[in-house]
């Protein structure tokens, strides 16, 4: 280590954006796994007929029913963009600021503007069947928590963008 990323080791022992973002990125990588796995939202119609799919269960039927483009699509904006998000924050969050790329934290929103990609489509889907004579659709736990990891994840982007503006880190963005 050089001198000046010692002494922003010394500066924030708890890494890029601090205690915050480390918490929130802790809190997104615990939400994301019952965001992925418990039902998004349930749909009743005819009173007697329901049906709720995860994520994953969403993936799987899709494959079932030979749609592999678009279960591969849902893979990669739920599964895939979210994990490579995480992969891409721990690393910033652990290098010292002198050594974070512009570039990255440019990687980092992109992939943050794809983050409420399910939760919005889900939305659609409850709006859509509730105006269905004799359908109903409610949301699941599973939305609240994808949702819930997403805005965590995409708060500590934005703690860490704001720790390497402060530090003078290049045009990090949010």
């Amino acid at each position: 280590m050089d001198g000046r990323e010692q002494a922003d080791t010394k500066d924030n022992p708890h890494g890029t954006g601090g205690a915050m973002a480390r918490a929130l990125l802790i809190l997104g990588i615990i939400l994301f796994p019952p965001g992925i796995m418990l039902p998004l939202f349930e749909a009743q119609s005819l009173i007697v007929f329901k049906v709720s799919y995860s994520i994953l269960d969403t993936i799987a039927a899709l494959i079932g029913a030979r749609e592999p483009v678009l279960a591969l699509l849902i893979a990669t904006f739920s599964l895939g963009t979210p994990l490579l998000k995480v992969s891409m924050l721990i690393a910033i969050h652990r290098l010292p600021p002198s050594r974070v790329s512009p570039v990255a934290m440019r990687w980092i929103e992109l992939l943050g503007k794809w983050s409420f990609t399910d939760v919005v489509v889900v939305a659609l889907a409850i709006v859509i069947w509730s105006n269905e004579a004799l359908s109903t659709a409610a949301s699941q736990p599973g939305l609240w928590f994808f949702a819930a990891s997403a805005l965590s994840l995409m708060l500590a982007s934005g703690v860490m963008a704001r720790d390497l503006r402060e530090r003078g880190v290049g045009q990090a963005a949010g």
